[in-house]
């Protein structure tokens, strides 16, 4: 993540779910009838508000989002953005497929970038990077034919140079996991999204929708202490501590899993 000087979005809110579905241990996965409220929640914002649009993005490409949150969201008219990454497309049961994902942009939703296989930019070389960032846009275009221009972190994990790299690779927009932030650098918007959670309320995630001072502010300074512990701890075993304590799946676990 980045040290440059972040300011509150003066917009509407990006809201980020990962899976949806009716029960689950992993704390990013939101429960159906919980997602249902949530999107409600946006539909009365969006009536009462001017210019003001909250946007709906998931990350990975999941079955559970093709399954439980793509009917909903067709019930509410509600478009939404899925990145998604390439390389395990259609890998095992995890992962939806080509075919699903044009069903998907077809209904009116806009499929965009996670990566090619979902490594944490920040720790790839320059030649990695960049096909990470190149590959995945190019397989996207070709497959689904149409132009991807944002891209969503993996892991929330960015730079000045991936920030960088994305501008070579043609992007406009990168989307990472602060929602207070949002600055042009190096010809691109980075944009910062909130990471709904199964604890998450709904008073706080209208809080959010209002974007409120005091909770962009708390939210800071978790992400500070978080930075502080990957400083001392090495983002390796940081982050396998993390899927140890949400009950996440890592994606390179998949990936053997799919190869096996």
């Amino acid at each position: 993540m980045t040290s440059a000087k972040a300011k509150p979005i003066p917009g509407g809110a990006i809201l980020t779910y990962h899976e949806v579905m009716p029960e689950s241990n992993y704390s990013y996965c939101v429960p159906c009838d919980v997602f249902k409220q949530h999107l409600l929640l946006v539909q009365r914002y969006a009536a009462q508000e001017t210019g003001a649009q909250v946007q709906v993005t998931f990350d990975d490409g999941e079955w559970s989002q093709y399954l439980h949150a793509f009917p909903l969201l067709s019930q509410g008219n509600i478009p939404a953005t899925f990145f998604v990454t390439p390389g395990l497309v259609g890998s095992g049961a995890r992962f939806l497929g080509w075919s699903k994902l044009r069903e998907l942009q077809d209904a009116g939703h806009s499929i965009q970038s996670h990566g090619w296989s979902h490594k944490f930019l920040t720790s790839c070389g320059q030649q990695e990077l960049a096909y990470e960032l190149r590959a995945s846009k190019e397989r996207l275009e070709d497959r689904l034919g149409r132009s991807v221009l944002a891209l969503s972190a993996p892991g929330g994990r960015w730079d000045r140079r991936v920030v960088e790299g994305c501008a070579a690779a043609g992007y406009r927009c990168l989307y990472v996991s602060e929602p207070w932030i949002a600055l042009p650098m190096s010809g691109i918007q980075v944009m910062g999204r909130f990471m709904v959670r199964r604890t998450t309320t709904l008073p706080e995630l209208a809080r959010i929708l209002n974007r409120d001072r005091g909770t962009l502010w708390k939210l800071k300074m978790r992400s500070g202490i978080k930075q502080c512990l990957m400083g001392l701890m090495g983002d390796g075993v940081y982050h396998r501590l993390w899927c140890r304590l949400t009950g996440y799946v890592d994606f390179e676990e998949a990936r053997q899993n799919s190869t096996s």
